[in-house]
């Protein structure tokens, strides 16, 4: 019977984590598009930016929401955050699907969009923590590389979803309008994830600690306080862990510009790419519970760090489409290895479980929003600033050397249970 709970509680929470992403990354991938329509601008360089800042304003909201789910799982409940988190982020995404363009409503059409933005990095803040706990804490000592994976993998398939029906609505012969489809359909796919979440039963570490006498405190001032190495490591740590992904899906693909590849056909490209990214984490995961959780997440990021300038070399001298699809599996081969076992490593190794949720979530969420989902804006500015082709290189090491820093110089933790 504990074998079956496991099972529904890993599918409740993959494919609500899925559904979940679908929501957040649609705007990412429709933003280019979108662009104009919300934020017209005489310069399309600058336009484009405005939108890039939009998609940006969902990370930098993260902290928030990290703060807010992080007290709701650790004082109520890791379910209770989680059901809470799927059914919000529904509310904006149906927004975006039928909000007015600028030319009908002004400057409340770019503002809103910024809005439904912080309302889906807010519940998405919540999410992806609080899915890894809930399979951590069911799978501690049982292989928790190997599912834990699974979330990430299935963050990939919410965002093959939205990249697919992203391009598909964008095709010639379809109606200017259809880019709202997408959004309308996220709506109703939130609906279902929420419909699973409330299914599932609290994990058995938190009916413990439930079951214990309240203590007057607050899990994050516990972790700012006690904790403050291992809470670096988790900014550190998610960092490393987003900021890669988003500069090989947004911003290596936008050199096809180069070699005249439509926006539609450069999102078949980038779907090719997140199906390699979900094949691959889940082995890194596997691996990983027979080398070692910090083993495999550190030769993940010494080999991005290895290979970083040699790949943007490459793909910017005498730009091809082949040579933009080379270098996106390079790095997605590498990034892979850090990705695939971070969520187990998050969920297992850094907060006792009365503030893991707290510390993971706002570590993981500041982590994000300053290195992580600002990678495409960063890696534009870059360019624009040095004019060198090959300056996002820089930023990726960067990132990873934080990132290998925060995997090997946490402070093990006696009472994780």
């Amino acid at each position: 019977m504990y074998v079956n709970m496991k099972k529904k509680i890993l599918f409740a929470a993959v494919i609500g984590n899925a559904l979940e992403y679908y929501d957040f990354t649609l705007y990412g991938f429709l933003a280019a598009y979108m662009s104009p329509l919300f934020f017209p601008l005489a310069d399309p360089a600058t336009s484009r930016i405005a939108s890039l800042g939009a998609f940006a304003a969902g990370f930098l909201i993260r902290p928030l929401g990290g703060i807010l789910f992080g007290h709701i799982g650790d004082r109520y409940g890791r379910k209770k955050a989680l059901v809470l988190s799927v059914l919000l982020v529904t509310l904006p995404t149906l927004t975006l699907g039928l909000l007015p363009t600028y030319e009908h409503i002004g400057l409340w059409a770019p503002l809103l969009i910024v809005v439904c933005r912080l309302m889906q990095g807010a519940c998405t803040a919540g999410e992806y923590t609080g899915a890894s706990i809930l399979i951590a804490e069911y799978n501690q000592h049982y292989k928790p590389g190997f599912a834990c994976s699974l979330l990430p993998a299935s963050s990939l398939i919410g965002v093959i979803l939205a990249l697919a029906s992203s391009s598909i609505c964008l095709m010639k012969g379809m109606p200017s309008w259809a880019w709202r489809i997408p959004f309308i359909m996220g709506f109703f796919f939130g609906l279902f994830g929420f419909y699973l979440r409330n299914q599932i039963e609290e994990t058995p570490v938190f009916s413990r600690l439930a079951e214990k006498p309240k203590q007057n405190k607050i899990p994050l001032i516990e972790v700012l306080t006690s904790q403050k190495r291992n809470f670096l490591c988790a900014i550190a740590i998610g960092a490393a862990a987003l900021a890669p992904f988003y500069v090989i899906s947004m911003h290596i693909i936008t050199l096809a510009s180069k070699v005249n590849v439509s926006t539609s056909y450069g999102m078949l490209i980038n779907a090719g790419v997140m199906v390699l990214w979900m094949l691959m984490i889940p082995i890194a995961g596997y691996f990983s519970d027979r080398v070692g959780l910090a083993k495999m997440m550190s030769w993940g990021a010494l080999l991005l760090i290895v290979v970083a300038l040699p790949v943007f070399w490459f793909v910017n001298h005498e730009t091809t489409l082949t040579k933009i699809i080379i270098a996106q599996a390079t790095l997605t081969l590498c990034g892979a290895l850090y990705v695939g076992p971070c969520a187990a490593f998050l969920a297992t190794r850094l907060f006792p479980a009365s503030d893991r949720y707290s510390g993971v979530a706002l570590g993981v969420s500041v982590g994000e929003a300053l290195f992580g989902g600002t990678a495409p804006l960063i890696s534009m500015g870059l360019v624009l600033i040095t004019g060198a082709t090959i300056a996002p290189a820089f930023y990726l090491i960067f990132c990873n050397v934080i990132g290998l820093i925060g995997v090997n110089y946490y402070k093990p933790m006696t009472n994780l249970k």
